[in-house]
């Protein structure tokens, strides 16, 4: 069992969050332990009274985890943790290959499509280079056995990389630079909370205005230069950024 049915847990009633998404998210950190993979929830009738709430609202809790692919329901069977959602560290500067072997995910990758780009303004500016550098752009999707797609990245890398084009992008970026002596060490980094529009939500294959985690990087080599944009857009209910945070004295 995820967890123990005999329990009650307490509900913030006066928050102006709704009472079903606090179950949601409850049970969504459950679901992070080790091993919840594949193990039941109570019944609907002990949610009932672990939360102190009415059927409907632990049927709507529910269908929140079912329609994000975080359970199954079946009669006969009863409801199954099947995935949980990813969390990345935002300390540390990992590929998203990487990220999901740590999480013991066997990563996917769709390469959508993979051009030569003239920088133009924008990107010079962001990747310290001339307008009319050529870079290399990179569009794919990312996911892992559980859930696909997770995530759509577009990687624009400059000739410091070291990357023709004609490489196999099917695996992680970062480890086809390390085999051509280059090496993404450090970056700065944007996360923003965005609807999901057009192309993105077509190929994310989820609704219009349904809402995404945002996340941009600019990566560096060890002596500073810029060899990487990246743009990534995240399923929002399958994806999480840690922080660790601490005082400064």
């Amino acid at each position: 069992m995820l967890f123990n049915a005999d329990r009650r847990i307490a509900l913030d009633r006066a928050s102006p969050v709704p009472l079903y998404y606090q179950i949601y998210r409850i049970i969504s950190d459950y679901m992070k332990e080790p091993g919840a993979v594949g193990r039941k929830l109570p019944t609907e009738e002990a949610m009932m009274k672990v939360f102190d709430v009415s059927r409907a609202t632990v049927r709507r809790a529910l269908q929140a985890l079912e329609s994000s692919g975080q359970i199954s329901r079946s009669r006969g069977k009863g409801t199954i943790v099947t995935n949980s959602a990813s969390q990345e560290q935002l300390t540390t500067i990992r590929s998203f290959t990487e990220q999901m072997r740590l999480e013991n995910h066997v990563p996917i990758t769709k390469v959508v499509e993979v051009k030569k780009v003239k920088a133009g303004p924008e990107m010079a500016k962001i990747l310290h280079v001339s307008e009319d550098e050529e870079l290399l752009h990179v569009t794919r999707l990312r996911g892992n056995e559980s859930y696909f797609p997770l995530a759509l990245f577009i990687s624009f890398l400059t000739s410091r990389s070291n990357l023709t084009g004609e490489e196999n992008f099917e695996g992680s970026l970062y480890e086809l630079m390390r085999e051509r002596g280059t090496a993404v060490v450090e970056g700065d980094a944007i996360i923003e909370g965005r609807l999901a529009e057009g192309r993105i939500a077509k190929l994310l294959k989820i609704e219009e205005g349904a809402p995404i985690l945002y996340y941009e990087r600019v990566g560096c080599a060890a002596n500073g230069e810029h060899m990487e944009l990246v743009q990534c857009w995240y399923e929002a209910t399958h994806y999480k950024f840690r922080i660790h945070l601490t005082t400064k004295i």
